[in-house]
């Protein structure tokens, strides 16, 4: 209609000048209104274009033709195009590093699939929610939201649609559980995505797998050369995949004494990651390069050089994750507080019922023998005694878990605040009520210093420098309000009394 419309204007243009080019002008006026809207079909096909972008790593162009297809969406009512290009945008700016803004679109197209109710769309949304959560080393959550994700996969009646969402869910948790050292649970995941489908990163993620935790270089080979034929041969392999492939290939060839291949494999891989903005793939490459460069016995300003990179990518990243991970925290704490005035309504509602029985139960005793009311009271005195004995056991438990997080400290393990956060599970909410704007990173190193490890060790565990180190410290110092002078090791303990 509006290609018709267009036509008609030039030929009112070739007439008569000032009252048909009005006129004209009016036409078009009245076709944007009428006719040029997007339909739903119209949408569904530009949509379908955003693949050609992630094809070409093109993830900026992408986001804002999905921005617009969520305007046309709304301005035509049409809650599935809203849906999915809001998920798209979330998806992009994953990509993108930005967590943040994948959490807001996210978020959004969640709330449009509430009039759709595709349990395809649902299944991806919980699964791109897991995958920020991830990245934000919120990794309890992320399995949680992929669990939800899994759940949903489960209801799509489309075998095909099914299959693909249960293979993303699976790639996902595989990284997860590696991430939080679960590598039994890693590699069911990896095989069962492979299972489902065999592509680039189904092959890549097993190769990686036999590399790092069996050590059998025969198998990786196999699955390489398996991603190897599918990047050869699949016009659809995304510049991504050539990253995770290059990304396990290095890791062959640095296992196998190979140290100038892995060189070349990293590099390769870095200069992708770089093209795509992927600063998360850049650092993890940085510092295996360093590894390598390391077993290779390269010259030191080599060694220095890639180890300044690391740094800067890293600490940008951290500052950066700091900030946005906030976000997230404050809507788990808020959930988890919903839910415990939910439980607390149903707790009183039955502490009431309970206390009335009691009393009546009490007074009923009371009438019929003055014994019977102290057996009750020397019932009541064995339930204490026994629930400090609980409590005695429950500090030697909490003694015994010390020496474990000292371990997971050394190792700089991801591990290592989940289990302190299960160790003190009051900690965090205390920390947070004295000041709601810790960072993460804050958090994190107050953990540390709580259980006392000394700067130094600190720095030395997590690979930063001393400095950095010293800056948390006084950003810590300042939160609290605390002078310069006062030990902020003993202030600490002293202020968030746990046991």
């Amino acid at each position: 209609m509006c290609i018709k419309l267009k036509k008609i204007i030039v030929i009112i243009n070739k007439s008569r000048p000032l009252i048909h080019r009005l006129l004209s002008v009016f036409i078009l006026f009245l076709s944007k209104i009428f006719f040029c809207q997007n339909s739903p079909a119209q949408i569904d096909s530009l949509y379908n274009t955003t693949y050609e972008y992630r094809k070409q790593g093109k993830y900026n162009e992408a986001i804002n033709l999905n921005l617009k297809l969520i305007e046309y969406s709304k301005s035509q009512k049409y809650a599935k195009g809203a849906a999915y290009s809001s998920y798209e945008v979330g998806n992009l700016y994953y990509n993108l590093g930005n967590y943040k803004q994948s959490l807001v679109y996210l978020d959004q197209s969640l709330s449009y699939n509430k009039e759709v109710k595709s349990p395809e769309l649902y299944s991806k949304i919980y699964a791109e929610i897991g995958k920020n959560y991830s990245m934000l080393s919120l990794l309890q959550n992320a399995i949680n939201n992929y669990n939800i994700a899994e759940q949903w996969s489960l209801k799509v009646s489309d075998k095909d649609k099914k299959e693909k969402t249960l293979f993303y869910i699976y790639s996902c948790k595989a990284v997860s559980y590696e991430a939080l050292g679960d590598l039994k649970a890693s590699i069911l995941a990896a095989e069962n995505a492979f299972k489902i489908k065999q592509n680039v990163i189904s092959a890549t993620r097993l190769a990686k797998n036999y590399i790092r935790f069996n050590n059998d270089l025969a198998k990786a080979k196999k699955f390489l050369d398996i991603a190897d034929s599918f990047i050869q041969s699949d016009s659809s392999v995304t510049p991504y995949d050539r990253i995770a492939f290059l990304y396990a290939e290095g890791l062959y060839y640095n296992k196998n004494k190979e140290y100038q291949k892995s060189e070349e494999s990293y590099l390769e891989a870095i200069s992708i990651a770089k093209k795509l903005n992927r600063p998360n793939e850049e650092k993890e490459l940085y510092k295996l390069l360093y590894q390598t460069y390391k077993e290779g016995n390269k010259d030191e300003k080599s060694l220095l050089d890639i180890l300044e990179k690391y740094t800067v990518i890293n600490d940008s990243m951290e500052n950066e994750n700091s900030r946005l991970i906030e976000e997230p925290i404050h809507t788990i704490v808020n959930e988890k507080q919903k839910e415990y005035r939910q439980n607390y309504k149903w707790l009183l509602y039955i502490g009431i019922v309970i206390l009335s029985v009691v009393s009546l139960v009490t007074y009923s005793l009371f009438k019929r023998s003055e014994n019977r009311k102290k057996k009750i009271i020397l019932e009541k005195e064995e339930i204490i005694l026994k629930k400090q004995d609980e409590a005695q056991e429950l500090k030697q438990k909490i003694n015994e878990s010390f020496s474990e997080l000292v371990q997971l400290a050394e190792k700089n393990s991801p591990q290592f605040w989940i289990r302190f956060q299960e160790v003190y599970p009051e900690y965090l909410s205390k920390m947070l009520t004295v000041n709601p704007k810790f960072t993460n990173a804050e958090l994190i190193l107050s953990a540390y210093i709580y259980i006392g490890i000394s700067s130094k060790d600190i720095a030395s565990y997590t690979f930063r420098s001393l400095k950095t180190i010293e800056n948390i410290r006084y950003s810590l110092r300042k939160k609290f309000g605390i002078s310069s002078d006062e030990n902020l090791n003993v202030w600490l303990r002293d202020y968030i009394k746990l046991h």
